[in-house]
């Protein structure tokens, strides 16, 4: 015999059992009796970052989905570990899954303490009024405006484009390409020579 009765505005079925079968609680719940109504549980598992997990019926029957889209809370919505809750579900052609999830009472779910880390890349861009790798640019610098330098060596008696140190690192790598074309043009002399 099928009994309805309403708790705070929600539908609870619950079956008795005639007196000639064993009335075990430990017994799974018949596939039929799965689906369509409020049953209560505990979470299982839940991944905060991917937003799902199972829940185990305290009745004994198979474990159910639940996705965070179906779980009624505010905000940032996961289960926490073992955390009792009501739910509703249906058969799918995966298993069973999850339609609505609440607390216990039918109010809104605890979830879980964790918090999913988001990678977030700090970027780091130059300032050209302070000069600095940082995370502002020259119209936000805290330090105001600076007067004009060179962003290669902070000197203010000139700019990047006559830098001193430049021509320096410059003059390094032009004698080093023509070291290296004489000794390639040597070479070649020697080869010419051989043949």
């Amino acid at each position: 015999m099928e009994n309805l009765q309403l708790e705070n505005g929600l539908e609870r079925r619950t079956t008795s059992q005639s007196s000639t079968s064993s009335a075990n609680p430990t017994d799974p719940v018949s596939p039929t009796d799965e689906c369509g109504c409020v049953r209560l549980g505990k979470c299982k598992w839940f991944n905060v970052a991917k937003g799902w997990g199972f829940l185990t019926p305290n009745d004994g029957g198979q474990e159910v989905f639940v996705h965070q889209s179906v779980i009624q809370m505010s905000g940032f919505r996961s289960l926490g570990e073992q955390e009792e809750v009501e739910f509703e579900c249906q058969r799918t052609s995966r298993g069973l899954e999850a339609t609505r999830v609440s607390s216990r009472h039918g109010g809104s779910c605890q979830g879980s303490t964790y918090r999913p880390r988001i990678n977030r890349r700090t970027r780091r861009m130059r300032c050209y009024n302070c000069g600095e790798f940082a995370n502002h640019i020259a119209s936000e610098c805290a330090l105001g405006p600076q007067p004009k330098r060179c962003h290669r060596c902070r000197g203010e008696d000139h700019l990047h484009a006559d830098c001193p140190h430049k021509n320096v690192t410059q003059s390094h790598s032009n004698s080093k390409r023509n070291s290296n074309n004489s000794s390639s043009s040597a070479a070649q002399e020697k080869s010419e020579e051989a043949t």
